[in-house]
C-alpha cells in the first residue's frame, strides 16, 4: 500500500527535473557555437604556437552536429539552464575574421571567454564585446586583433581578470572609463598595447583598484611620465611588470614598503634614485628585475632578507658597494646578476650545499680577491662570468668539476701563474665559452686541457650553427657562432667550440688570437691567424712577429712568404748560370753596386743616429 502511495508522486518528480545533472546545451547557444565554427579554418603551422604552454589543440574539430555542445572540447555549461557559460579556444589554430556580426557575441550567458593565441588577422574588436556583461573573465591576448579597444569593455563591470595584450590601442577615455566601472579586477594585462597617450596622473586611476588588484602588466606599451609609487604598495599586489617602457620614470616607495608583492619587472624603464632599505620588508619576492633602469647608490644589505628569491637582476644600473655575503646561501636563486655596476670587495664566499644556482653573472664591477672555492658546490652551474673585475687568484681549475658549466668568463682579471688542470678524468664536460683573455698567465699554451673538454668535442654532424641556450623562464644568453676556416690542428678536436679566447696572455708554445669577438653574444666568427679572417687589431699579423713595423713597412708575413718564394726560384737560375758559365761580369757589376749603396746607407743611417744621441 505504501509503494502505490508514493509511485505516483515519484512518476511526477521525474517529469520535473532532468534526468542527468547536465542538461542539453540551449539550442540557441548550440547555433551560435556552430556557426562560430563555420567562420574559421584551423592552421595550427605557425611559429606563434611556440609560445602556448602546450602544443596547439584542435578542441574545434570535436564540434559535430548532432552531438551535445555542453560536451565539446573547451565548452563549459550552466548544468541546470544548459547555456554555454565558459569557452577556452586557446591555442587552438583558429585563423579568419572576427567580424562584427560574430555569433560569439550572442552567448548572453558567458562567463569566461579565452580566445588567445589564435589569429583573427587584424580585425577590430567590435562593440559587441560589451554585450557580454556577465563575463569575469576576458582573455583575447595575441590573437592579432588590431585598432582601438572600443569604449564598450568598460561595461563589463563584472571582469575579475582582462588580458587583452597585443598590438591594439587604449586611448585615455576608454582607460578612465574602465578604471572606473571594473573595480572588481584583480588580473589586468595589457602588454604590447599602444597606452603612449596615458599619462603619469591618468595610471593614478589604477588606485580605484586598491582592494583588489593582485597582478597587473604594462610591459611595452610606450606609457610616460611619472608612476604613482603608491600603486607599488597596494595592500595585496603580487605581481607587477612595467618593462620596456623606456619613458616610463618613477621611484620605488622609500617606507612602509610592505606588501605581498612576489613578482616585480622594471627592466629597461627609467626608474631611477636608489634601491630603498625597505625592500628588505617584502619578504615573498621570488623574482626581482630591475635591469637597464637608472638607480644608484648603495646595494641594501636588506636584499639578504629575501631568501625566497629564484631570481635576481640588476644588470647594464650604477649601485656600488658590498654584495651580501648571505646571497650565496639562498637555497632557490637560480639567477644570480649583478654585472655592469660598481660594486666593489669580495665575491660571496660560502655557497651553500644546497643551492640551485644556473646563473651566475657579476663581470664589470670592481670586485677583488680570489674566486671563492665554495662555487664548486654549486653543481647545476651553467654560467660563470666574472670577467672584467679585480680578482687576484690563480687559475681555478677546481671549477672543472662542475658537470652542467658551459659558459666561463674570467677576461680582464688578475689572474696569474698558469693554466693547469686537475686529475679530474674529464674536466669542463659540457664546456662551451672559454674566456681567460686580458689576465697574467703565464707558461705554454694548456693545448692537453683542452683535449678532454668533451662539450667542444660532440657536435651533431648535420648542425649548421652553435647555439648555447641558458636558464630558466626569465632569462637567456645566447651564442651563435658562424665557422670560417680551418681550425689550428692542435684544436681540431674541439668541433663543438664556441668561444676560446686565451689572448692578451704571456702563454707560450702554438699562439693565437680570440677565437670570437670581444664579448658573448650575438653573431660570432672564429678569426685569428691561421684562419681566413683577422682579429681587431690583429690584421694577417704573423703569429712569431710582436710589433707592427713590418706591417706598416708593407713587409708582412704574407710580403716575406712571396718574396721567399720568388727568390728562392731566381737563386736556383742564377746558380744553375754561375755553375757551368762561370761568374758573369754583369752580375759582379751588379752585385757590388748594390752593396755599395747599401753599405752608405747603412753609414749614414748611424750617423744620423748619433746626432739624434748628441
Amino acid at each position: 500500500m505504501v509503494c502505490c502511495f508514493f509511485l505516483p508522486l515519484f512518476l511526477l518528480l521525474l517529469t520535473q527535473f532532468p534526468a542527468n545533472t547536465c542538461s542539453l546545451c540551449d539550442h540557441h547557444d548550440n547555433y551560435a557555437l556552430r556557426k562560430f565554427k563555420n567562420s574559421f579554418v584551423v592552421n595550427t603551422s605557425y611559429e606563434r604556437w611556440s609560445t602556448c604552454y602546450s602544443n596547439p589543440s584542435k578542441k574545434i574539430e570535436s564540434w559535430n552536429n548532432g552531438t551535445d555542445c555542453c560536451e565539446w572540447d573547451g565548452v563549459t555549461c550552466n548544468t541546470v539552464s544548459g547555456h554555454v557559460i565558459g569557452l577556452d579556444l586557446s591555442c587552438s589554430g583558429l585563423e579568419g575574421k572576427l567580424s562584427h556580426n560574430s555569433t560569439i557575441f550572442q552567448l548572453k550567458q558567458l562567463r569566461q571567454l579565452n580566445l588567445a593565441y589564435n589569429d583573427f588577422l587584424e580585425s577590430p574588436i567590435y562593440y559587441g564585446i560589451g554585450d557580454l556583461v556577465s563575463l569575469t573573465h576576458l582573455n583575447l591576448s595575441f590573437t592579432r586583433l588590431s585598432g582601438n579597444i572600443p569604449s564598450t569593455i568598460s561595461h563589463l563591470s563584472k571582469l575579475i581578470s582582462l588580458d587583452l595584450s597585443g598590438s591594439m590601442r587604449l586611448d585615455p577615455f576608454t582607460w578612465k572609463r574602465l578604471m572606473f566601472n571594473a573595480t572588481n579586477l584583480r588580473q589586468l594585462h595589457l602588454d604590447d598595447v599602444d597606452m603612449s597617450l596615458i599619462d603619469g596622473s591618468s595610471l593614478s586611476q589604477l588606485m580605484n583598484l586598491s582592494s583588489s588588484l593582485v597582478s597587473l602588466s604594462l610591459a611595452g606599451t610606450g606609457l610616460q611620465g611619472n608612476f604613482p609609487s603608491d600603486i607599488l604598495s597596494l595592500a595585496n599586489l603580487q605581481e607587477l611588470e612595467l618593462s620596456s617602457n623606456q619613458n616610463l620614470s618613477g621611484q620605488l616607495p622609500q617606507f612602509n614598503w610592505s606588501t605581498p608583492l612576489r613578482y616585480l619587472d622594471l627592466s629597461y624603464t627609467a626608474f631611477s634614485g636608489e634601491i630603498p632599505y625597505s625592500i628588505g620588508k617584502l619578504k615573498s619576492l621570488t623574482q626581482l628585475t630591475l635591469m637597464e633602469c637608472y638607480f644608484d647608490g648603495l646595494l641594501p644589505l636588506s636584499l639578504g632578507n629575501l631568501t625566497q628569491l629564484t631570481s635576481l637582476i640588476l644588470t647594464d644600473n650604477n649601485l656600488t658597494g658590498v654584495i651580501p655575503q648571505c646571497l650565496g646561501t639562498f637555497p632557490s636563486l637560480t639567477i644570480f646578476d649583478m654585472q655592469m655596476n660598481n660594486l666593489y670587495r669580495s665575491i660571496p664566499r660560502n655557497f651553500s650545499k644546497e643551492n640551485s644556482f644556473q646563473t651566475i653573472k657579476l663581470n664589470a664591477n670592481r670586485l677583488e680577491g680570489p674566486i671563492p672555492q665554495s662555487l664548486a658546490r654549486c653543481t647545476k652551474l651553467e654560467v660563470l662570468d666574472l670577467g672584467d673585475n679585480n680578482i687576484d687568484d690563480t687559475f681555478p681549475n677546481w671549477l672543472e668539476t662542475l658537470q652542467e658549466l658551459q659558459v666561463l668568463i674570467l677576461r680582464s682579471n688578475e689572474l696569474h701563474g698558469l693554466i693547469t688542470c686537475s686529475s679530474t678524468k674529464h674536466p669542463f664536460p659540457k664546456l662551451r665559452i672559454y674566456d681567460v683573455s686580458g689576465n697574467n698567465f703565464s707558461g705554454p699554451l694548456p693545448t692537453s686541457c683542452f683535449k678532454n673538454f668533451q662539450g667542444m668535442m660532440n657536435v651533431i654532424d648535420n648542425q649548421t650553427g652553435l647555439q648555447y641556450i641558458g636558464v630558466a623562464n626569465y632569462y637567456n644568453d645566447s651564442v651563435v657562432v658562424t665557422i670560417k676556416g680551418n681550425i689550428p690542428h692542435s684544436l681540431s678536436y674541439l668541433r663543438n667550440l664556441e668561444w676560446l679566447d686565451l689572448s692578451r696572455n704571456k702563454l707560450r708554445g702554438q699562439q693565437f688570437n680570440t677565437f670570437g669577438n670581444d664579448s658573448y653574444g650575438g653573431n660570432t666568427m672564429l678569426c685569428g691567424f691561421p684562419l681566413s679572417k683577422s682579429c681587431k687589431n690583429d690584421e694577417d699579423r704573423s703569429p712569431y712577429s710582436t710589433s707592427n713595423d713590418e706591417e706598416e713597412s708593407g713587409f708582412g708575413w704574407k710580403a716575406v712568404v712571396i718574396g721567399y718564394g720568388c727568390g728562392s726560384i731566381l737563386g736556383m737560375l742564377l746558380g744553375y748560370n754561375v755553375f757551368f758559365n762561370g761568374k758573369p761580369q754583369w752580375l759582379s757589376r751588379l752585385v757590388e753596386s748594390i752593396f755599395s749603396i747599401r753599405l752608405k746607407r747603412t753609414n749614414n743611417r748611424a750617423g744620423a743616429n748619433g746626432r739624434r744621441m748628441n
